[in-house]
């Protein structure tokens, strides 16, 4: 015979949800954060999908299926909306494999001790370029440039023309301090008027 009780046995308070709303206080060691709410103050983990890094004084939520699994799962008011971080503990991949990502911002910086780009076609369009850097090497099949006014500085200049290397110019002017040499097995010299050779010293053959 099975006898049914008379009263519901109580739930035990430990094993309800969780879900509470409070002032994020600090970051503990151990990924740990210490939430300040109405019932008291909560330690918990930041959970995988909050990809905004809690700071202190943050509104943030937390939730969990009893008081022993609680995670922080977003901040919902920031103490300082002028700055915003999102921060993932393993590699972060954006990605949207139908259609582009987009990025505006005033300024945007990026800072890391190694980069792989790869593109098939990049279109840049600016006002100005400057870059800094020790040692810079480029390999390619074609390379164009025009513009209007080009000025290369340098202590040393070295170039290799396998081929042909043709110069175009309405004017050439050469000046060297010291020595100027042009040494060819062939050297021809023609001008449609008048061709100077002028020196304190000229030896020819």
């Amino acid at each position: 015979m099975n006898i049914a009780p008379l009263r519901k046995p109580q739930a035990d308070p430990h094993d309800a949800p969780i879900q509470r709303l409070g002032r994020l206080v600090e970051q503990l060691p151990g990924a740990l954060y210490r939430i300040e709410c109405e019932d008291g103050t909560w330690q918990c983990r930041r959970a995988a999908s909050c990809l905004l890094r809690p700071e202190a004084g943050d509104t943030v939520l937390i939730a969990g299926p009893d008081r022993y699994h609680v995670y922080l799962i977003a901040v919902i008011d920031q103490a300082n909306p002028g700055a915003a971080r999102i921060e993932a503990d393993g590699d972060l991949t954006l990605a949207a494999p139908a259609g582009g990502v987009r990025v505006e911002s005033a300024r945007f910086a990026l800072d890391t001790a190694e980069a792989d780009c790869r593109v098939d076609r990049l279109r840049y369009t600016g006002a100005v370029v400057e870059a800094m850097a020790a040692r810079i090497r480029v390999v390619g099949q074609l390379c164009e440039s025009v513009m209007d006014r080009l000025v290369h500085l340098s202590r040393s200049a070295f170039r290799l023309v396998e081929q042909t290397e043709q110069v175009r110019a309405g004017r050439i002017d050469y000046e060297a301090e010291g020595l100027a040499r042009v040494h060819a097995r062939q050297t021809v010299v023609t001008a449609q008027a008048v061709v100077k050779v002028d020196g304190q010293q000229i030896h020819m053959g």
